[in-house]
């Protein structure tokens, strides 16, 4: 597995992975802002008017649906997006595309202020820890990259519960690394 990043800085938090595809930007790109292509590596099919100030409608496990904005397209090299703004109303979500050999270099953010993760630790979260909150967050990003990728190679991922904790273990721990990156 390839981790990501997560840090805190400036009172902000910062998720940040970087995965090289064997594919090429247009087809990275498509399989990020295309619904259709994105139901087959997220699990659900989104809404989006692919345009600044566009709305993306994502729909989650309990079936939320969740409407967030759209920051910036620069067809096909960035997409940048809202991410559950009415609960983390400073969340963004950044997808960069670079062109490489043999195909591109994806590189996913997702930022937002620690005030919107203890907003999240007392709604949406239920009371749960700041850090648990943000490792989770960490978790997931990581395993839908690991889908994306998979779905773009013609092939399957397989998640046990003990698969996603081993990564919610490693991202706590990057967050507790000093004192400095302890989420409040």
């Amino acid at each position: 597995m390839r981790d990501g990043i997560i840090e805190q800085r400036d009172g902000r938090v910062t998720c940040r992975y970087e995965r090289l595809l064997h594919h090429s930007i247009e087809v990275v790109w498509k399989a990020i802002t295309d619904p259709e292509e994105i139901e087959r590596w997220m699990g659900s099919r989104p809404e989006i008017d692919l345009r600044a100030g566009g709305h993306y409608i994502s729909y989650h496990q309990a079936r939320d649906r969740v409407v967030d904005r759209i920051e910036r397209v620069e067809v096909p090299r960035l997409f940048a997006h809202t991410f559950w703004v009415h609960v983390n109303p400073t969340a963004l979500v950044t997808w960069e595309l670079v062109p490489t050999e043999p195909g591109c270099r994806l590189a996913l953010t997702h930022s937002l202020g620690t005030d919107d993760v203890r907003t999240a630790a007392a709604t949406v979260a239920l009371g749960d820890d700041p850090s648990v909150i943000m490792s989770r967050n960490a978790a997931g990003w990581h395993r839908l990259l690991d889908k994306l990728e998979a779905v773009l190679d013609g092939q399957t991922t397989d998640w046990s519960e003990q698969d996603g904790q081993a990564l919610r273990v490693r991202y706590a721990a990057m967050l507790a690394q000093n004192d400095s990156q302890q989420l409040p």
